[in-house]
């Protein structure tokens, strides 16, 4: 059996050990917990871009559908068609359904 002396010893390495792997591991959790922080940042920028982006893409294809809109109408308008002036309405009544 080991003498008292030794066996303190190796009970107060174990944890000097002990403490310092708490250490270490309580480090790279702050740190980590720094570096998810500054991309948790990076992140949300790049979110805001990506939203504008959208707003400027949908601004874009508007402008293009408005644009092909209004240079269809002219090319119908060149073929002769015209939008008519005065429109009629004809009213029939079913007779055979009517009880006259």
């Amino acid at each position: 059996m080991l003498d008292q002396g030794v066996q303190n010893y190796m009970f107060i390495r174990k944890i000097n050990y002990i403490w310092l792997l708490n250490l270490v591991i309580f480090i790279a959790v702050v740190v980590f917990g720094i570096e998810q922080a500054g991309m948790g940042a990076d992140i949300s920028v790049l979110e805001k871009k990506l939203e504008q982006t959208n707003i400027t893409k949908r601004e874009l294809t508007e402008a293009i559908f408005n644009q092909n809109s209004e240079s269809k109408l002219t090319n119908v308008e060149d073929l002769g068609f015209t939008k008519p002036t005065n429109v009629l309405y004809f009213n029939s009544i079913d007779s055979v359904a009517s009880a006259q």
